[in-house]
C-alpha cells in the first residue's frame, strides 16, 4: 500500500513537470532599406528605413556625414546629411548596431566632388569681370546716372590696349581692391586722364600695376602728338568735383607742356575747382614732363596739381613717387609732393609724401620768373590749410630764378594756416652760377607774402637740414634767406609754438646779403610776431665778405620796429663771422625780445649769466630785449 502511494506521487510530478514549456530566446536582428547611398557635392539629407527588433546605436565613420537619430529601439527611419563636398569624391560608411552586439547593419555612402567646371554664383547688379566687360564699361560711362553702383569683381590684365579718355562719370565705381593694369591712355583733346571729369565716385582701386606693389611698366597717360595746346592732365582724371577714395596709381603721366596759359598736372588729379574730396590715395607713379610753350605757369602735383575750392579736401592721402621738373616755365611754376597750389581756402589734411621733389634746372637764367616747391604744397593761397601732414622726402633746387622752397610750403600767401607738420627731408637749394635774384628756403615754409593777410605757421616740426649754396649779389628787399621754420616772412605773421631740429646752413658766395635763423630766416612786421618757439639746431651764415651775413637762434634779422619775439628759446649754436649781427636770439634785431629764453653758444662762446645781455642779440641791434633768462 505504501508503495503504490509512492508511485502515484511521482506520476502527479511527472504531470506537473510535463505542463510547464520553457519561454523561447529572443535573437536581435536589425535590417536597412538601402545598404549604399549617393550624395551630391553641395550636400543633401538621405533617408534609409531601419527593420529592427532592439535598442541600437549609430557611428558614422566620417564627421562630413552624420546620422539622425543616433540611437533608438526597434524599426526607425534614418536621416543621413552630408556636408557640402569643396574637394575631389569621398566615401563614408555608417554602422548600426544592436545594444547586444549580436547583430549590425552597414550603408555605405559615397559624396560625388565638385565639377572643376562650376560657375561662381554671378554677383548682383552692375560688374566687371574681364577685359570685354570692362570696355563695355568704358564706352557707356559717360551715361551712368548719377549714384548707379559699378563693381569690378576680377583684376583685369588689359593686354596694352590704347584707350581714349572717358568723357565724364557720375555714378560709382568700387574696385573692390582689383587692379587694372597695362592700358594707355591717349588723349587727342586739351585735357587728358583715364577721367576727363569724375563727378560721382571712384574708390577702393589700383590702376597700372599688376601686383599692386610696382608699376606695370606700360600704363600711362599722355596726350596725342596732334593736339595742338596742352592742359590739364591727370593719372586719374583731368578735373575732380566728386570723390576719389583709396584709389593707388602707379601709371606714369607724360606731357609735352605746350599751353598758352596755366595748366595744372596731378598725380592722380589735374585740377579740382568745385567741392571735391580726395581720401586715403596713393600716387606711386611717375610725372615726366617737357616744354614746348609756357605762356604763364604750371601746378604740378603728386596727387594734385591744382585744389581751386574752399570745399576741396585733400585727406591721409600718400605720394611716394620721385618727383623732378627741370623744365622752363612762363611765369612760375607751383610744385608740391601732394599739390601744387591750393587755393580758395582748400585743405590738405594728414597727408605725407614719401618721394623726391627736386627742381633740375637746364636752360639759362631768365628775369621775371619765380618758383614755389615744397614737399607737401608748393604755394597756399587765400585763407588754404596744410595740417597735421608730413614730409620725409628731399626737396631741392638748382634754379637760377626766385626760389621758394619748403620742407612743407613753399609760399604761403594771404590768410593761410600751417600747422601741426612735420619735416623730416632736407632742403636743398644749390646754384651753378651767379646771379641777382632773391632766394627763401625755410624747413617748414618758404616765403611768406601778402601784406597784413593774417597768416599762421603754428605748432610745426622741422628735423632736416636747410642748406642754401648760392652766389647772389641782389639788392632786393627780401635778399637770401633760411631759416629752420620759416626762410622769409613779410606781414600780418603769427609764428608760434614750433620746433626746430635742423641745421640752417646758409653761404652766400656773392656780395648780397643773407639773413639765417633758427626759426624765421627774416620778417619784417607791422603784425608778424613770433613767441613760444625753440631751435635746437646750429645756425650758421656767411657771405664773400661776411659783412652783410646775419644769423639768430631764432630770427637772423627782425627788420621792423614792430617785430615782436616773445617766450622764444634757442639751445643751438650760432655761428657768424659778421659777429655785430650774430645772437642767441636775434642776428639784428629792430624790434623786441620779450622774455626769450637765449643758450647754446654764439660764434663758439657759450652763453652764460654773465654774457646773457651781450649775446642775446647782435650789437648791431637797434631794438629792445627784455626779460631774457638763460635757456636750460
Amino acid at each position: 500500500m505504501k508503495i503504490k502511494s509512492l508511485f502515484c506521487a511521482a506520476l502527479a510530478v511527472l504531470a506537473i513537470a510535463s505542463c510547464k514549456q520553457p519561454e523561447p530566446e529572443v535573437v536581435s536582428s536589425l535590417s536597412v532599406g538601402n545598404k549604399s547611398v549617393s550624395m551630391s557635392y553641395e550636400g543633401e539629407t538621405k533617408a534609409v528605413a531601419l527593420t529592427a527588433n532592439c535598442e541600437w546605436s549609430t557611428n558614422s565613420s566620417a564627421g562630413w556625414l552624420t546620422v539622425n537619430p543616433a540611437s533608438g529601439n526597434g524599426g526607425t527611419t534614418l536621416s543621413l546629411v552630408s556636408a557640402a563636398n569643396e574637394g575631389e569624391a569621398r566615401d563614408a560608411k555608417v554602422t548600426i548596431t544592436s545594444k547586444d552586439g549580436k547583430a549590425s547593419a552597414e550603408i555605405l555612402v559615397s559624396q560625388a566632388g565638385k565639377p572643376s567646371d562650376t560657375p561662381e554664383p554671378e554677383p548682383e547688379g552692375n560688374f566687371i569681370k574681364n577685359l570685354d566687360q570692362l570696355k563695355e564699361f568704358l564706352a557707356k560711362a559717360a551715361e551712368i546716372p548719377a549714384e548707379e553702383e559699378w563693381s569690378l569683381e576680377a583684376d583685369i590684365d588689359c593686354g596694352k590696349a590704347t584707350i581714349a579718355p572717358i568723357p565724364s562719370f557720375s555714378g560709382i565705381l568700387d574696385g573692390k581692391n582689383h587692379k587694372v593694369y597695362n592700358y594707355s591712355v591717349v588723349s587727342s583733346q586739351a585735357t587728358a586722364g583715364l577721367f576727363l571729369t569724375i563727378s560721382g565716385t571712384v574708390k577702393n582701386v589700383i590702376l597700372g600695376s599688376q601686383d599692386g606693389k610696382a608699376w606695370d611698366n606700360f600704363s600711362g597717360v599722355s596726350f596725342d602728338g596732334a593736339v595742338e595746346k596742352t592742359g590739364h592732365i591727370g593719372g586719374v582724371c583731368a578735373e575732380l568735383t566728386g570723390t576719389l577714395e583709396n584709389v593707388k596709381n602707379f601709371a606714369k603721366v607724360s606731357v609735352a607742356i605746350n599751353s598758352e596759359g596755366t595748366m595744372a598736372v596731378g598725380g592722380l588729379v589735374a585740377s579740382i575747382a568745385a567741392p571735391a574730396t580726395v581720401r586715403d590715395c596713393e600716387n606711386a607713379g611717375q610725372i615726366d614732363q617737357t616744354v614746348v610753350t609756357m605762356a604763364d605757369g604750371a601746378w604740378v602735383g603728386g596727387i594734385v596739381g591744382h585744389a581751386n575750392n574752399a570745399e576741396a579736401l585733400i585727406e591721409k592721402c600718400v605720394n611716394s613717387a620721385n618727383l623732378e621738373f627741370s623744365s622752363p616755365n612762363g611765369k612760375y611754376i607751383m610744385y608740391g609732393g601732394i599739390v601744387g597750389c591750393s587755393h580758395k581756402g582748400a585743405t590738405v589734411d594728414g597727408c605725407q609724401n614719401l618721394g623726391t621733389v627736386k627742381f633740375k634746372q637746364t636752360e639759362a637764367e631768365t628775369s621775371g620768373t619765380y618758383m614755389m616747391i615744397a614737399g607737401i604744397a608748393g604755394a597756399l593761397y587765400t585763407g588754404s590749410i596744410v595740417r597735421n601732414s608730413v614730409n620725409k622726402g628731399e626737396v631741392s633746387s638748382n634754379r637760377m630764378q626766385v626760389s621758394r622752397i619748403g620742407g612743407i610750403v613753399g609760399t604761403l600767401n594771404s590768410k593761410g594756416i600751417i600747422e601741426g607738420n612735420t619735416n623730416d627731408g632736407n632742403v636743398i637749394l644749390k646754384q651753378e652760377a651767379a646771379n641777382g635774384n632773391w632766394q627763401a628756403a625755410g624747413g617748414i615754409c618758404g616765403f611768406q607774402e601778402k601784406e597784413n593777410a593774417d597768416n599762421i605757421i603754428r605748432n610745426n616740426t622741422n628735423n632736416g637740414s636747410v642748406i642754401v649754396e648760392v652766389e647772389n649779389a641782389t639788392t632786393h628787399a627780401n635778399k637770401v634767406t633760411a631759416g629752420g621754420i620759416l626762410g622769409y616772412g613779410v606781414l600780418g605773421l603769427d609764428i608760434s609754438g614750433n620746433v626746430n631740429a635742423g641745421e640752417i646752413s646758409l653761404v652766400n658766395k656773392g656780395t648780397g646779403a643773407a639773413y639765417a635763423g633758427g626759426i624765421a630766416g627774416a620778417f619784417k612786421g607791422a603784425g608778424s610776431s613770433t613767441s613760444n618757439n625753440e631751435n635746437k639746431g646750429k645756425v650758421s651764415c656767411s657771405t664773400s665778405d661776411n659783412a652783410a651775413a646775419v644769423a639768430g637762434g631764432v630770427v637772423g634779422y627782425s627788420i621792423d620796429g614792430s617785430n615782436v619775439c616773445t617766450e622764444d628759446k634757442n639751445t643751438g649754436a650760432v655761428v657768424c663771422a659778421n659777429g655785430a649781427a650774430a645772437g642767441s636770439i636775434a642776428g639784428t634785431n629792430a624790434g623786441k625780445l620779450v622774455n626769450c629764453k637765449a643758450g647754446g653758444s654764439v660764434n663758439g662762446t657759450a652763453l652764460s649769466s654773465s654774457n646773457l645781455d651781450k649775446l642775446t642779440q647782435g650789437s648791431s641791434s637797434s631794438g629792445t630785449a627784455e626779460g631774457t633768462t638763460l635757456a636750460n
